[in-house]
């Protein structure tokens, strides 16, 4: 385990937002050594998940958690047996398009996954208790899988008292965040609707509306994640050209910043298209779960 200080944009989220400034506490490992089952005891049961033998990489930032597991859709299988036996009220596993891709930190490696599991507690756990922060940050632990690869949907078995989501599902929740009375929330719950889905023109839309927020903090935020949709956005430019009409220079710098990754932005027209059709084979999986 190696711990760092880390000075990160919007430590509090993922590692794929990048909101503001702020010193955080971070730790990172490589591979599957147990982790220490008494900083998972506000999760009853997890530990069995956490530890599983297929993680390959664990970060931990502020208590904004993540595992990170590689393997074949019998491991997976095995993990949502076990993920379904917690104690927990709610056990929700979201099912979106792979691949997995993630990074150390400082970035100089790579990781490849399959499923990840996401644990919000320490400080990071104040963000479910602002104002529709809830909605973005999930008082439960939540299991992500990436379909695709090693994973082939129709093998993935799932338990009783298991619900299964959508990405359409969290841009609904993410959608309504962005509605928050909080700043931060607002703020930070840009990139984490960008990141959802970079394919979704909603999504982008609704990420554009906070150029005109009445926090400039927000707005520093909102001009950063629409670099996320890359070509996608380039109807955009004219509105982010006319942002730049203000007399924030951070704010300037980041609209310039994401205008440029946008004009250089490559063509993704395939991977969008393989993106869509797994959504919709995902979504008639989900639907044969109900019969």
């Amino acid at each position: 385990m190696r711990r760092v200080f880390l000075l990160l944009l919007g430590t509090l989220l993922t590692i794929y937002c990048i909101p503001s400034f702020a010193w955080a506490l971070g730790e990172e490992s490589f591979g599957n050594q147990p982790l220490n089952a008494a900083n998972f005891r506000d999760w009853p049961g997890i530990v069995p998940v956490v530890n599983h033998e297929n993680r390959v990489y664990h970060q931990w930032v502020n208590g904004n958690e993540h595992c990170f597991y590689r393997g074949n859709n019998a491991s997976l299988n095995d993990v949502l047996q076990k993920f379904a036996a917690t104690d927990e009220k709610v056990h929700e596993v979201v099912l979106r398009p792979g691949p997995g891709i993630t990074h150390s930190f400082n970035k100089a490696r790579t990781v490849d996954f399959n499923w990840n599991l996401h644990l919000v507690g320490g400080i990071a756990k104040s963000m479910t208790k602002k104002d529709q922060g809830a909605k973005i940050w999930s008082k439960h632990p939540m299991l992500t899988i990436y379909v695709g690869g090693d994973i082939e949907l129709e093998k993935i078995k799932i338990p009783e008292g298991v619900t299964v989501i959508e990405l359409a599902d969290l841009e609904k929740r993410y959608s309504q965040g962005l509605k928050s009375t909080d700043r931060t929330v607002r703020g930070w719950g840009t990139g984490h609707l960008a990141q959802l889905d970079p394919y979704s023109k909603s999504n982008m839309e609704a990420v554009a509306k906070l150029l005109q927020d009445d926090d400039k903090w927000v707005r520093l935020n909102a001009a950063g994640a629409l670099a996320t949709f890359g070509m996608k956005a380039e109807p955009l430019i004219p509105t982010l050209r006319k942002a730049l009409n203000t007399d924030d220079k951070p704010l300037q710098t980041r609209i310039q910043e994401t205008i440029k990754k946008i004009e250089l932005a490559k063509d993704k027209t395939k991977g969008e298209k393989e993106h869509q059709e797994i959504l919709a084979k995902i979504s008639q999986f989900r639907k044969t779960l109900a019969r």
